[in-house]
């Protein structure tokens, strides 16, 4: 049994160039399970195949794709087919459009041109026909990684916190999460990691030792119940809140400034305020 205190891993923007956006992906997914052993250097596409084909498209969130226009006669019609998952941005003239890979897909079946370099780049993963992969129109784009504005970036961060600090972020609806399972991560053939709280060496001795007792006893309990041959969904009843999590986060910068604001306001829960004022929020926001 360790204690350990919380920490981040902030990545940026999100990789937008195809092979390292499936990698991207895989590093995400692969949290949910920690089979993070199994990357290779050419285990991305085939893993990313097999998220979409389950249906697992909640991984595939991980990303964006975001093309561009100067054809500005069509504007707000290209606003009004892009329906609510995709972001449209007009920036000097230029009508930018973009969004996870999961959102294009789920929105492109409308079949307009701004669909086509989306499906012309992305159409095999997916599984499109060959009609739907067809030379998209000279008048749109694929925005190049320092091309897209900053607001259609979506910028993703790792959080390794205990699990209370991941169901109050879980909140926030307009991300895209991956996070440890303890439905499918065994527990029991290792040592267990619990976050220690805000302000734990403040807490005094005696009150140390029982937060630091009802961990090891948690521990206890859960390899015994493995053991067992309880699975580990079921033994996972007897964890506490202060489970170690890793879980990574990506949304926009609108949607990173929001969580900013409640989050590391005062009246967040202090470990909440710890976390988020480890974010590196200057080079972003």
């Amino acid at each position: 049994m360790k204690i350990i205190k919380p920490s981040i891993q902030f990545y940026g923007a999100v990789p937008t160039e195809y092979n390292a956006s499936l990698k991207f992906i895989e590093m995400a997914g692969r949290t949910c399970y920690k089979s993070e052993d199994k990357i290779t250097e050419d285990s991305a596409e085939g893993f990313v195949k097999k998220l979409i084909n389950a249906g697992h498209l909640a991984m595939v969130e991980h990303s964006n794709f975001v093309v561009r226009t100067t054809f500005a006669k069509n504007h707000q019609n290209i606003k009004n087919v892009i329906g609510k998952y995709l972001t449209a941005k007009e920036v000097n003239g230029n009508l930018f459009v973009g969004g996870n890979l999961t959102a294009w897909e789920q929105t492109w079946s409308y079949y307009d041109s701004v669909f086509k370099p989306f499906t012309k780049v992305y159409g095999d993963l997916f599984g499109f026909g060959k009609e739907a992969m067809r030379e998209y129109p000279d008048d749109w784009s694929i925005c190049k990684h320092d091309e897209i504005p900053k607001e259609l970036h979506r910028y993703s961060a790792k959080f390794i916190c205990d699990r209370g600090v991941s169901h109050e972020l879980v909140r926030h609806r307009p991300c895209s999460f991956a996070q440890e399972s303890t439905r499918y991560v065994n527990y029991g053939g290792k040592d267990m990691e619990f976050i220690e709280p805000e302000g734990f060496d403040d807490w005094g001795t005696t009150a140390r030792h029982w937060f630091s007792q009802h961990c090891a006893d948690s521990e206890q309990v859960y390899r015994a119940l493995v053991s067992s041959d309880f699975s580990p969904q079921q033994a996972r009843a007897v964890l506490p809140n202060a489970l170690k999590t890793e879980i990574v986060v990506t949304a926009d910068a609108a949607e990173w400034a929001h969580i900013r604001k409640l989050r590391t306001a005062k009246s967040a829960h202090p470990d909440m305020q710890r976390v988020m004022n480890m974010m590196p929020w200057e080079e972003f926001l």
